[in-house]
């Protein structure tokens, strides 16, 4: 009885050979079927597939979506292309997990490591030449993510494994512009500067 219901099914989204032409109907199975089939495989690779957006991850999405994106067309036969993407899932989870566990130098030939940018409120340019970066990026990213407006009030700058650049300020100044006492109520009037 499975076996009559898996040979049906295949051959309804005619997912048993390469189709140059398939009917319209078909198709749009075919599609709900691979996207069906992506969510699954995307919810056992958990979140480290598509959420941590490193150079890794990303390479994963592409390849992953272009085999998908075959099987919706019948390019590649469904089977093949479930195979396929699961042994691409299982590699990258296996390469993720070795990284893991065997420490930095496989991570970081993998995945990449953080670059500083800026210390102690002086930009690093040998670090912004290797990342490419103009001073332009970095002060965008300065006033976004430290919401600051100059390179002094900034402590570190990083260029995180992911692209995105992490704003670490020298925190607030805090400067004490007036004290009064009226009716045994003290009022302070102070100044914060970032």
């Amino acid at each position: 009885m499975i076996q009559s219901w898996w040979e049906s099914f295949i051959w309804i989204i005619g997912g048993s050979e390469i189709n140059t032409a398939m009917p319209v109907w078909q198709l749009v199975l075919r599609t709900i079927t691979v996207y069906g089939v992506a969510l699954l495989i995307i919810r056992v690779a958990k979140r480290r597939f598509m959420g941590g957006y490193t150079t890794f991850d990303i390479l994963l999405g592409f390849v992953v979506g272009s085999i998908l994106s075959r099987a919706i067309t019948g390019s590649i036969r469904f089977v093949d292309m479930f195979i396929v993407v699961l042994a691409l899932v299982i590699m990258h989870w296996i390469i993720s997990t070795i990284g893991y566990y065997a420490g930095s130098f496989i991570s970081k030939t993998v995945k990449n490591s953080a670059r500083q940018l800026v210390k102690d409120g002086e930009m690093i340019e040998e670090e912004m030449r290797k990342s490419k970066l103009g001073e332009n990026d970095l002060m965008q990213a300065v006033r976004n993510q430290g919401n600051v407006d100059s390179l002094e009030k900034v402590n570190s700058a990083y260029l995180e494994r992911d692209g995105s650049i992490t704003v670490i300020t020298n925190g607030c100044d805090a400067h004490i512009l007036e004290i009064e006492v009226k009716e045994n109520v003290q009022t302070v009037k102070i100044k914060i500067e970032h």
